[in-house]
This record gives C-alpha cells, sequence and structure tokens, in this order.
C-alpha cells in the first residue's frame, strides 16, 4: 500500500480503509492525525497509515453479529412508531445532510479563496487574472475602443431619456 516515497495520500487511505472522505476526515481528527504537506499536497506517514488500519480494526470488532441483529430489532421497533410527519422530517434531515457533503468542498474552497491574494495563485492563474484585467480596461485596449464604448454609452444615455 505504501508508495516507495513513503507517502499516502488521503484518497489511497480511503481506498484501502474502504470509507468515504467525510469518515477519513472524522478519524483523522479523532486520532489527531494531521497530515504532512508538500509541494501543497495532503500525505499521511505509515505510522499514522497504521493508526487508521487499528481503528477501523477496533470498530469493526464492535460491531459484532450479536450486536447488529440487537441493532436490528431495536431499529424495527422505532420505524414502526415513526407517524407520516417525522417520517417527512427524517427525510428532510437526510436531504440536508447531503446537501451539506455534496457543498462542503466548494463551501471550503469558496473560503479559502476569500483569503488569497495574486500572489498566492499559480503562475499561470496569475497569468489568467492578468490577461483578464488588461481586457477588461480600457486604456489597455486603447483610445479608439475607450472612445467607442464611452460614444456607445451616452447614445444609449440620450435614448432613455
Amino acid at each position: 500500500m505504501t508508495p516507495e516515497n513513503g507517502r499516502i495520500t488521503p484518497e489511497k487511505a480511503m481506498e484501502e480503509l474502504g470509507i468515504q472522505s467525510t469518515q477519513y476526515y472524522a478519524r483523522t481528527k479523532k486520532l489527531g492525525i494531521k497530515s504532512h504537506r508538500v509541494g501543497g499536497k495532503a500525505y499521511l506517514d505509515e505510522e499514522q497509515m497504521q493508526k487508521l488500519r487499528d481503528y477501523g480494526k477496533s470498530q469493526n470488532v464492535l460491531a459484532n453479529v450479536d450486536n447488529l441483529e440487537e441493532l436490528s430489532l431495536e431499529t424495527a421497533e422505532i420505524i414502526e412508531e415513526i407517524s407520516d410527519e417525522e417520517e417527512e422530517d427524517i427525510w428532510r434531515k437526510a436531504g440536508e445532510i447531503k446537501a451539506k457533503h455534496l457543498t462542503a468542498k466548494n463551501l471550503l474552497a469558496l473560503h479559502l479563496a476569500a483569503g488569497l491574494k495574486l500572489e498566492d495563485l499559480d503562475p499561470d492563474l496569475q497569468e489568467q487574472v492578468r490577461t483578464i484585467n488588461a481586457a477588461a480596461n480600457p486604456e489597455s485596449m486603447g483610445k479608439s475602443i475607450a472612445g467607442t464604448a464611452q460614444a456607445m454609452l451616452e447614445k444609449r444615455r440620450l435614448r432613455q431619456k
């Protein structure tokens, strides 16, 4: 499982453990595992990965067949007591949870982006920003385009009066 450089990506860890990102981040938080950063990418070392493996094994031991049967019986009794209104509330709650899962990465990216400066961006993105800013700046487009744009604005304003 461990790559030659000893770095294990979160994706590889999730794949090996058979878990989703929500479970992965919950487990790393619970175990106090802080990923290493190299070139802006997160990695685990073998010791951290072993902690995750051991945690997964301990959870599997707790979920033995007897406990699952008891849980199933208790859950069946609870389900029989759920009213239609409560069922709708449960569906709504499930939808809200799924919506959070579907938007969490984009929200995180949006919050991170709000704190970034031009110099924080990769060189190709810096160039893209400069190109767009230059194209949007009338002074850089030359006097003829700026003059044409100004004339069009004045003409539109006269028609609106």
